[in-house]
């Protein structure tokens, strides 16, 4: 389970709410990899990708535009980050067979990925520009 931590709050409300809602976002993922009520969970694996994928994308969007604004000197490799983030969201949809065939394993793949992933980001390549952001330089 992914439990925001006060050790992700930057301070700035806009990136701290969207960071929570990709928390929210992972929760849901792993509770469906904890449903074990019944063994097809593909709409639910598709829905849960799309969302992630329309909200990282917005979230990313917002998130370039406040680093940019500040010349972030590290934005070039940022950006770079968000972009393998989405792409590796895009190789799911491209193969929504396999999800079928494995959904379980795909849960808990996606999971993982996810959940490092935001911790990951969050803890450290979205900590280097925060300073920028606050005017602490």
């Amino acid at each position: 389970m992914l439990v925001w931590k006060k050790e992700f709050e930057f301070g700035i409300p806009e990136v701290d709410n969207q960071h929570k809602r990709l928390i929210e976002i992972g929760n849901s993922l792993f509770e469906l990899v904890n449903d074990d009520t019944r063994e097809d969970y593909f709409d639910e694996i598709v829905a849960m990708l799309k969302e992630l994928e329309n909200y990282t994308v917005t979230h990313f969007r917002d998130e370039e535009k406040l680093f940019d604004a500040v010349d972030y000197i590290g934005s070039m490799s940022h950006k770079f980050e968000h972009k393998l983030f989405v792409k590796k969201l895009e190789g799911y949809m491209a193969n929504l067979e396999t999800i079928d065939s494995n959904q379980k394993e795909t849960l808990i793949e996606l999971l993982n990925f996810v959940a490092d992933w935001l911790v990951l980001h969050i803890v450290k390549t979205d900590r280097e520009y925060v300073p920028l952001l606050l005017g602490e330089k």
